[in-house]
């Protein structure tokens, strides 16, 4: 199943609202650094390291 999912697709997402969340760095009374460690990273880390599964999939496009 997870072969059928677009993970090109994924990527972009979550690079594109990652990078939203990088954006707000330094702007008064933001702080993004937990959603970044807490959320961002971790599903950076699955992805880097080759796993391609369903849950990931959806944990990558779920982000806002």
């Amino acid at each position: 199943m997870s072969d059928r999912l677009d993970w090109d697709r994924a990527k972009e997402h979550y690079d594109a609202i990652r990078k939203q969340y990088q954006d707000l760095e330094g702007v008064p009374g933001v702080n993004t650094t937990l959603a970044l460690r807490l959320t961002f990273d971790p599903l950076a880390r699955r992805f880097n390291s080759g796993e391609r599964t369903p849950a990931l999939h959806a944990e990558m496009m779920g982000v806002q």
